[in-house]
C-alpha cells in the first residue's frame, strides 16, 4: 500500500513538472479550416491532444468491456458452478469413505446437476449406489463407466465386487478378467483374478494372475509368504491335473518341481512324488533326497512312511537312518523326534520308542506324546497310565494343518480352507490352545475344483 502512494506521488511530481515547463515554452499554433481561423498556444494544443488519446483509450476499454461482458458473466456463473460441483463431488467421496449411504447419494445428484464430468459422477453415483445397496443402480453406473477407455478398468473392478456381494462367481470371475485385460499390470485386478480362478479350478490362469501380483510386489511386503504358500498350492494342483490328464507327462514333473523349490517342505506334493516313482525297484537320488529334505524341514509320517519305502531297509536301520535326520535344534526337533518314536512304535521297537519320547522336554510333549507314551508304560501300571493320560488333557496340540486365515484346523490338506473359503492358507503348524477344532471334511483336490469348473 505504502508502495503504490509513493509510486503515485512520484506520477504526479513527474506530470507537474511536465505541465510546468509544456506551459513556459514560446510558440503559437494555428489552424485556418472552412473559413474559421482558431489561434491557441503550442502547450495549449498539446495537452488538448494528450487528453484526446486518453479520452480515445477509455472509450476503447469501455466498448471492449461491454462487448464481453456476456461472455464473462457467463463464464463467472461457469467457474461458481464448478466450483459448487467440485465441492459436490469432494464431499460425495468422504460420505462413501465415511459409510454415509445418503449423503453419499445426494452429493452424487448435486455433482451429476453442476458438472460435465460424467465419469467422476458415474463413478460416485455407483459407489454411492452400491453402499446404499441398490445394486440396480450400481450396476447402471459401472457399467457405463466400462464404455470409456479411460474409466472401463474402474468399472469392471466394481463389476466385480458386486458380482462377489450377489454371489455371482461366474459374473464376478468374467468381469475380473476384463479387469485384467483392461490393465494386465494391475496388482488389484490380479488379486481378484487370482482368487476367483483358483475358486473356479482354473489353476493355469490363477499361475498367471498370481505372477502378475508377484511382480508388483517389494520384498518386504508381507503378502509375499501368502503369495509363496498360494504359489506351492498352484503348482501342486497343476501337477495333480497334469496327471490326472496325463501320469506320463514331463508336466507332472515340472509342477512338482515349481512346488518343492517354492517350499522344500510341502507335504502333498513330496507324497505325490514318491507315489509317481513308487513302482520302481529303486527311487532315484534326486527323489530320495528331496523326501530326506522334505522329513528335515517338516517332520510328518507320511514322509516317513514314504522314506521308508524308498529306502528299502530292515526296521532297525531304518528308524537309525530317520533319526539322522532330525534337527539338532529348532521348531522341527521335537515333532521329528514324535514322528520318529510314532514308527519305532508301530515297528515294535518298544525302547528305541520310549528313547525318543523321554529325549522331550516335559513342557514339549504334545497331546499325541503324552499318548503314545501311555501306551508304551506298564500296561500294569495304572498310576502311570493315568498320569500321562492326564497330562495329554494339558499337553500343546500336534502340528496340523491350520488355516491361516480363520485359524480352523483340517485332517487333511485342500486348495481352500472348509470354513472361510480362502485359497492356499493352510500351513502345517503346531496351533495354540484356543485353535477352533478340526474340520472334518474331505480334502479338496484338484478333481474336485475341475469337475466343479466343467459342470
Amino acid at each position: 500500500m505504502l508502495y503504490r502512494l509513493i509510486l503515485l506521488a512520484i506520477i504526479g511530481i513527474v506530470g507537474a513538472a511536465l505541465a510546468s515547463w509544456l506551459a513556459a515554452q514560446p510558440g503559437v499554433l494555428q489552424l485556418e479550416w472552412f473559413g474559421w481561423r482558431l489561434d491557441m498556444p503550442t502547450s495549449l494544443a498539446v495537452a488538448l491532444v494528450i487528453v484526446a488519446l486518453i479520452i480515445i483509450v477509455m472509450m476503447d476499454r469501455l466498448l471492449r468491456g461491454i462487448w464481453r461482458l456476456p461472455g464473462w458473466l457467463g463464464q463467472t456463473v461457469q467457474q461458481r458452478r464448478d466450483k459448487t460441483g467440485h465441492q459436490a463431488l469432494t464431499l460425495g467421496f468422504m460420505a462413501v469413505s465415511a459409510g454415509e449411504a445418503a449423503e453419499a447419494k445426494k452429493q452424487a445428484a448435486r455433482a451429476q446437476r453442476l458438472l460435465q464430468a460424467p465419469q467422476l459422477t458415474a463413478l460416485l453415483s455407483a459407489q454411492a449406489a452400491h453402499l446404499a445397496g441398490d445394486h440396480r443402480a450400481a450396476k447402471h453406473y459401472f457399467t457405463s463407466l466400462t464404455l470409456d477407455q479411460d474409466t472401463a478398468f474402474l468399472g469392471h473392478v466394481g463389476l466385480t465386487r458386486l458380482a462377489l456381494d450377489d454371489g455371482k462367481q461366474s459374473d464376478a470371475l468374467g468381469a475380473a478378467r476384463a479387469a485384467l485385460r483392461a490393465k494386465p499390470k494391475s496388482k488389484l485386478a490380479a488379486q481378484q483374478a487370482l482368487i476367483l480362478e483358483a475358486k473356479a479350478g482354473q489353476w493355469a490362469a490363477a499361475m498367471a494372475a498370481l505372477d502378475v501380483v508377484s511382480a508388483r510386489l517389494s520384498k518386504e511386503d508381507q503378502a509375499t509368504i501368502t503369495l509363496a504358500r498360494q504359489k506351492t498350492a498352484l503348482a501342486y494342483l497343476l501337477a495333480c491335473e497334469a496327471q490326472h490328464v496325463d501320469p506320463g507327462s514331463k508336466a507332472v514333473g515340472k509342477y512338482l518341481d515349481m512346488a518343492l523349490a517354492s517350499d522344500p517342505g510341502f507335504v502333498p506334493a513330496l507324497v505325490l512324488v514318491a507315489g509317481l516313482h513308487a513302482e520302481k525297484a529303486k527311487l532315484p537320488r534326486k527323489i530320495v533326497k528331496q523326501l530326506e529334505t522334505g522329513f528335515a524341514t517338516r517332520p510328518h509320517s507320511a514322509l516317513a512312511e514314504a522314506l521308508y519305502g524308498a529306502w528299502q531297509v530292515t526296521d532297525g536301520t531304518f528308524i537309525a537312518r530317520l533319526i539322522k535326520l532330525i534337527p539338532a535344534t529348532g521348531p522341527g526337533r521335537v515333532p521329528a523326534q514324535i514322528v520318529v518314536a510314532e514308527q519305532a512304535f508301530v515297528r515294535g521297537l518298544v525302547g528305541e520308542a520310549r528313547g525318543q519320547l523321554d529325549a522331550i522336554a516335559m513342557t514339549d510333549r504334545t497331546v499325541t506324546a503324552w499318548r503314545l507314551l501311555a501306551q508304551l508304560v506298564d500296561e500294569e501300571d495304572d498310576m502311570a497310565v493315568a498320569h500321562a493320560l492326564r497330562m495329554a488333557s494339558d499337553a500343546p496340540r500336534p502340528h496340523g494343518w491350520q488355516c491361516t486365515s480363520c485359524r480352523r484346523l483340517h485332517v487333511e490338506w485342500q486348495s481352500h480352507c472348509a470354513a472361510c473359503d480362502a485359497f492356499g492358507s493352510l500351513g502345517w503348524t503346531q496351533p495354540d490352545r484356543i485353535t477352533p477344532e478340526r474340520i472334518m471334511t474331505s480334502p479338496v483336490d484338484a478333481s474336485d475344483r475341475l469337475d466343479d469348473a466343467s459342470s
